[in-house]
């Protein structure tokens, strides 16, 4: 909920493809959401009859539905919180790199409006007074919503659209586009029990995979990788150097940072000045800290390692950021002579090249042989 939104109505269309048309996947390896029986209640898996949401979508969207039951709300509330999800974050629990502690929390992917996080996009620097733990809880966003509803005065005057706009205050109409997905949704879940809601308030209702979305992310993809992203993007638009940068930042030299410069300073920063990588992409890939990830397993703040077909070293290093609303990989390095400290698609850093990942932490790990069953290939 990130103040006005310019180009909101200009995405309307675009988001009501992307959640017409995304595969059905699993959230884990845990129990499924998709494709399983119709459950009542507000535990246990949730059926997929709305063709092309995925299993978090549909946690969401069941998740608003029996939490705005449970504060006894009308239909046409829930369907307002429910276009709401759907428009400020296409029903995903979304963290943001502009807010590095967000990142510590198991997320949807990651979104980058302002410093929005979660399915209600509401910005860190207006409601942080909650902590990052209640930010990055579903069910805190949904209750959110509905206690901000019950404050509009004049409620009961206004169409679904026109509530979801009173409360998240985003460009005008922009709502009104996933009004036919936020009915079709709340048929879906309609007859859920209430009654057998059994967590504790506050909590995430369980039922779909080992982990919920929101829960605190243990290990180097949390804590950690989030340290390292909020070390290398205060340095967004700083000129590439070549071999520019050390622990300390860009350096007097020149003022920039190669890629190689910019991940070693990220990485001693994020580790506490623990980890001092060399600075040249192979001997990092190579460094005793780093731990191989397939990279079907990749979290932010991994390093990823780019190597020319053909060739055994690598010639390109940059830290993985997620996913963008589109379900494209992000990248943040430092590309090349002329230009600046970036984001960008991992595939069009890509190219042809093989992949590798390394998740750096305090505790050696044995040395890595890179070898081609390693990597990956876009």
């Amino acid at each position: 909920m990130a103040g006005t939104r310019v180009i909101a109505a200009l995405t309307v269309f675009s988001t009501v493809l992307l959640l017409l048309c995304v595969a059905v996947i699993s959230a884990d390896q845990g129990q499924s959401c998709a494709g399983a029986p119709q459950d009542n209640g507000a535990e246990g898996p949730v059926a997929a009859s709305v063709a092309g949401l995925s299993e978090s979508q549909l946690r969401l969207a069941r998740d608003g539905v029996a939490v705005g039951k449970q504060h006894g709300e009308p239909s046409w509330v829930i369907i307002a919180e429910l276009a709401a999800q759907a428009t400020e974050s296409t029903l995903r629990n979304l963290a943001n790199p502009a807010v590095p502690a967000s990142l510590g929390y198991a997320n949807d992917g990651l979104g980058y409006d302002h410093d929005s996080v979660g399915p209600h996009q509401m910005r860190a620097s207006v409601w942080g007074g909650a902590g990052m733990a209640s930010l990055m809880n579903p069910l805190y966003q949904i209750k959110w919503f509905y206690q901000q509803a019950d404050k509009v005065a004049d409620r009961n005057r206004q169409s679904s659209a026109g509530l979801a706009q009173a409360v998240e205050r985003s460009a005008p109409d922009v709502y009104s586009g996933q009004l036919d997905l936020a009915r079709r949704l709340y048929a879906q879940f309609a007859d859920i029990n209430v009654a057998t809601m059994t967590s504790a308030p506050g909590q995430l209702l369980t039922g779909c995979g080992s982990d919920g979305s929101g829960a605190p992310v243990s290990g180097n993809g949390g804590t950690f990788g989030a340290a390292t992203i909020a070390a290398a993007q205060r340095w967004i638009g700083t000129p590439y150097v070549w071999g520019g940068g050390d622990t300390s930042g860009p350096g007097p030299s020149g003022g920039g940072f190669d890629c190689s410069g910019l991940t070693l300073y990220a990485v001693f920063q994020a580790s506490g000045g623990r980890i001092r990588l060399p600075h040249y992409t192979q001997s990092q890939q190579d460094a005793p800290q780093g731990r191989a990830v397939p990279f079907s397993q990749r979290q932010p703040g991994d390093l990823i390692f780019f190597t020319s077909v053909g060739e055994r070293d690598s010639h390109h290093v940059a830290i993985y950021l997620g996913r963008d609303a589109d379900g494209h990989d992000l990248v943040l390095h430092a590309p090349t002579t002329g230009k600046n400290v970036r984001v960008a698609s991992l595939a069009a850093v890509a190219g042809t090249d093989r992949l590798d990942v390394r998740r750096y932490s305090s505790t050696p790990a044995p040395p890595i042989e890179p070898s081609q069953q390693e990597g990956k290939q876009l």
